[in-house]
């Protein structure tokens, strides 16, 4: 197996810190961790970055060229950096609320859970008997484009915390966080090796080669006692993407894996991937339970109008090792945004590489030089930042690396929505999310079929069902299949008979005029970038033409 070395944290002596948090109180492996930061104090933390040397600037061109280069190391903590530290602070310690090595809790939770993994029916049994706590361990999900600088974010918040630290007066030794990657072969048997591999290097005492025969359903088992044994705080998965269904035996296998480790054993994960992971996130991972608990992250390129662009391009300006300091004047952030797309890790080597150009020679940075450069230099990714600019969502989706979400509500400015609301008396808002209710609906009834039951079934059970929530949705949609009777469907549809045939012209003269959806309109509006959202929509039928209407 081909085996990428984690990235590997310190070990620290147990000093017990009041946190401030009353819950918190009399939890060792808590009150041991750093203590908890405001925003301000997280971005002092993450920061990779220093203060320009101006000496620097006497060394020769060369070397000049050379110093440069520490750019590529620099971290500039943006809000997405503190926004993913605040969640990680807090379910980190929460993970740990079910695990007190002070009492008997860690213990009856650490053999009920050994219990679960054997015979679940019987630790149930023994949990609701013995009182033992519920884990209270959740998940992350953070889902970004490459180059946005969250698996180089989430190794600084990481490196917040000590990886071991050592409890003498307990005799216990504490493994705070393990970061992997999730294998390219994409199975869920690998993941656990390098689990276990990373453990027996960190904590040793773990012979590697012992469990390479071993089955991904023994390999889980063992995964999760090391977890327990070792008080785990939280385990990092990256290049989530790399997760497949057919390689890792199936999504009942995978659902089970991160079920094991949240629900059952009660350490917190992490799980991060390229958009190219949403299809996991929306397909299997929305099934378990704690997943959304602190919700998820998107991590997307930067907007030219965000405060985080300014942020990162004031910073990094003042790194200039030219002779002749250029004013970052709009035309020269315009180039710089053009070129990268907003994308963090790019905008930097760009202008790392138009330095180097213009060292020894001009010694200006200039919009020019920064195109010309990631015209010559970049010219591999031009494809896909081509299809960035125009904004064209089927070239963007064939690259799903760099291209984060496709909101069509975006699509539509306050001047229309208000235009409409007065003019027409028509809320595109509630247009757009009732049409989103639609495609639940589709979406479910398709969900259904797909298990087997029949169309009437399912369209049935998920009229009846409608909730807000889709996951609570389906859950409703499918009990109600499963207890489906068919007299007590004809009964319904004796009752609303009569009802329905009242308005039944009304409803034909509505659907008369409303096409199937909203969303291919605003689709159009990207493509006729000329015509108005009055004229697309008219076009599609939305608005009803009164004199044609009249005979007129």
């Amino acid at each position: 197996m081909k085996y990428k070395k984690p990235i590997r944290g310190r070990i620290e002596f147990a000093e017990y810190k009041e946190t401030g948090v009353p819950c918190y109180n009399n939890y060792p492996m808590i009150e041991a961790l750093p203590e908890i930061m405001d925003a301000f104090e997280a971005a002092k933390k993450i920061k990779v970055f220093k203060e320009f040397n101006p000496e620097e600037l006497k060394l020769s061109s060369s070397k000049r060229k050379h110093c440069v280069e520490q750019l590529l190391t620099y971290l500039i903590p943006l809000n997405k950096h503190l926004e993913v530290e605040a969640k990680f602070s807090i379910f980190i310690r929460r993970g740990y609320l079910s695990r007190n090595i002070t009492n008997n809790d860690h213990t009856r939770r650490m053999r009920n859970a050994i219990l679960s993994l054997k015979r679940p029916e019987i630790a149930e049994l023994e949990r609701q008997e013995n009182d033992v706590p519920l884990p209270t361990s959740s998940a992350l999900g953070i889902i970004g484009i490459s180059g946005a600088g969250k698996s180089t974010g989430i190794t600084r918040i990481l490196d917040i915390y000590p990886q071991v630290i050592i409890h003498e007066k307990y005799e216990e030794k504490q493994l705070v966080w393990v970061k992997i990657d999730c294998p390219v072969t994409g199975t869920i048997k690998q993941l656990c090796l390098s689990f276990i591999k990373e453990i027996g290097e960190l904590m040793g005492g773990i012979d590697y080669n012992e469990y390479k025969d071993y089955k991904t359903d023994e390999l889980i088992n063992v995964m999760s006692a090391l977890a327990l044994e070792h008080h785990l705080g939280v385990l990092v998965i990256d290049e989530i993407q790399y997760l497949h269904e057919h390689a890792s035996g199936g999504a009942a296998i995978m659902l089970n894996f991160f079920n094991t480790l949240i629900n059952t054993i009660g350490v917190p994960i992490v799980l991060i991937g390229t958009p190219k992971a949403r299809r996991l996130f929306t397909k299997e991972f929305r099934n378990i339970k704690r997943l959304t608990a602190q919700g998820s992250v998107e991590w997307d390129r930067l907007m030219e109008t965000d405060n985080d662009w300014k942020t990162l391009i004031s910073h990094l300006w003042k790194q200039q090792w030219t002779l002749k300091k250029a004013e970052l004047t709009p035309e020269i952030e315009h180039a710089l945004y053009y070129e990268s797309q907003g994308i963090p890790d790019l905008v930097v080597k760009i202008f790392k590489e138009s330095q180097k150009r213009v060292i020894g020679t001009s010694e200006l940075l200039t919009a020019s030089v920064i195109h010309s450069v990631a015209q010559d230099q970049f010219r591999i990714l031009q494809p896909p930042l081509d299809a960035l600019r125009s904004g064209d969502k089927k070239e963007m989706e064939k690259y799903l690396d760099i291209f984060m979400s496709y909101d069509p509500a975006t699509l539509i400015t306050p001047e229309e929505k208000r235009m409409y609301e007065e003019t027409y008396e028509i809320n595109l808002e509630e247009a757009l999310y009732e049409q989103e209710q639609d495609n639940q609906l589709q979406e479910i009834i398709n969900w259904l079929m797909d298990a087997g039951f029949s169309a009437e079934v399912a369209r049935s059970s998920t009229n009846k069902t409608k909730l807000a929530d889709l996951n609570q949705w389906k859950r409703a949609a499918y009990q109600a299949a499963l207890n489906y009777k068919p007299e007590e469907e004809e009964l319904v549809v004796e009752r609303t008979t009569k009802s329905s045939a009242k308005d039944s012209n009304i409803k034909k003269s509505q659907r008369k005029y409303k096409p199937n959806s909203l969303f291919p309109v605003l689709s159009m509006k990207e493509k006729e970038k000329n015509a108005t959202l009055y004229e697309l929509i008219r076009r599609a039928g939305y608005i009803q033409n009164v004199k044609s209407s009249l005979g007129l």
